[in-house]
């Protein structure tokens, strides 16, 4: 089965802060648009590193990547070196860890029939159980916001968990979907379930007690894997590529437009966007780039593979470098330089810095939205604010 990981994020900006930054890059985004450029997009394998067990996903914070290694656990790996990734620590888990997520030195594992399990990676090298919470069902995918935990349990559809005492998470409630869930991404309050043959469904959480439909979207494939940028959806939808749904009326997403081809080998199983890039986990090849500036038409930018017994089922990007959970490969550590515009201030990705790059970052960190972390570190903080002030102050090419 494919699966992809996500990554979760902590805010940490004060309200009187965030509307200080906004007069800021308003004064500076008025008076200096710039358009942004597209070098060629070629990509070449830097490193690698076979695993013990069937990689399924990956997160990567600062130089050390955390990979869900199905009946292996938990393997840490050093990537300060992408050319040759060393091993840092591992935990081998109950169950098959299949998704992760990391919030600071916290790191959450969808485990299968084994549920959810938490562990303490602040010292890597050693890393240490410290709980586990609803074994019931088959957990496939995993996010975390706060203290909650939201896990995609297969036949039960979506599972909400306190796991504000990581030694003893509870059960908050279940929200049952039609289809089979695999993947979930979570954007403030409103859920967003990759749902198997049902596609994508949309659920409020604002009450984690109760969660409550709001809309779906039924993909033409199999929805696996999902990822929110802005007011658009995009679902690694298996053998029918990749799908990109307007997500700004939750009770009425809309198709956008797709990208697949009708081979055999083909599988969209894990997905991630940069700016106007996206980058989806496959069959064969194992890595496709795809560029979504038009939703309704995108287009095959590269793709890169080298065996084909390869099937890759989750990737994350962190700046010039893709990191492919690449099944019994490992991990695949794939220079993507040239593929993402160069230009990461240029937040809408229209090719232009002005002030709707500022508003769009704003009302992302406001959110909670992955994509403010501006500088990958895996929390919400003022320091992704002054980085994202700087790239823009300092243009683009």
């Amino acid at each position: 089965m494919p699966y992809r990981p996500c990554r979760t994020i902590r805010r940490t900006l004060h309200t009187s802060a965030t509307t200080a930054l906004m007069l800021t890059l308003a004064m500076v985004s008025l008076t200096t648009p710039q358009a942004s450029a597209n070098d060629e997009c070629a990509p070449a394998l830097l490193g690698s590193y076979d695993t013990p067990g069937n990689t399924h996903s990956v997160v990567v914070v600062g130089t050390t990547a955390y990979v869900a290694d199905g009946g292996s656990g938990l393997q840490i790996i050093d990537v300060s070196d992408p050319t040759s990734p060393a091993f840092l620590g591992a935990h081998d888990t109950p169950g098959k860890a299949y998704d992760i997520a990391i919030v600071d030195t916290t790191v959450y594992i969808a485990d299968g029939n084994k549920g959810l399990q938490i562990f303490d990676v602040s010292d890597p090298t050693s890393p240490a159980f410290l709980g586990s919470g609803d074994e019931s069902g088959n957990a496939l995918g995993v996010a975390v916001v706060g203290t909650t935990a939201y896990v995609a349990n297969w036949n039960l559809g979506l599972r909400i968990i306190d796991v504000s005492d990581p030694t003893s998470p509870a059960l908050l409630s279940s929200h049952g979907t039609p289809g089979m869930a695999y993947g979930v991404a979570v954007v403030g309050t409103t859920a967003y379930v990759a749902d198997g043959g049902r596609g994508l469904r949309i659920i409020d959480v604002s009450n984690p007690t109760a969660p409550t439909h709001l809309g779906s979207h039924d993909t033409l494939g199999d929805a696996v894997d999902v990822i929110i940028v802005g007011t658009t959806a995009y679902v690694a939808d298996s053998h029918k590529g990749l799908q990109i749904i307007d997500v700004s009326d939750p009770t009425a997403p809309a198709p956008l437009g797709s990208y697949y081809d009708d081979t055999n080998t083909n599988s969209a199983n894990g997905v991630a966007v940069v700016g106007t890039t996206a980058y989806v986990a496959n069959g064969f090849p194992i890595l496709q780039i795809i560029e979504v500036s038009n939703p309704a038409a995108p287009t095959l930018l590269s793709s890169y593979s080298y065996n084909m017994s390869d099937w890759a089922f989750g990737v994350t990007v962190v700046g010039s470098t893709a990191y492919v959970a690449d099944n019994e490969s490992g991990l695949q550590i794939i220079d993507v330089s040239g593929c993402s515009e160069p230009c990461p201030a240029d937040f809408t990705g229209d090719g232009t810095l002005n002030f709707f790059d500022t508003s769009e970052f704003l009302a992302a960190f406001s959110a909670g939205d992955p994509a403010a972390d501006f500088n990958n570190d895996g929390t919400l903080n003022f320091f992704d604010v002054s980085e994202f002030l700087a790239a823009f102050a300092a243009g683009c090419p």
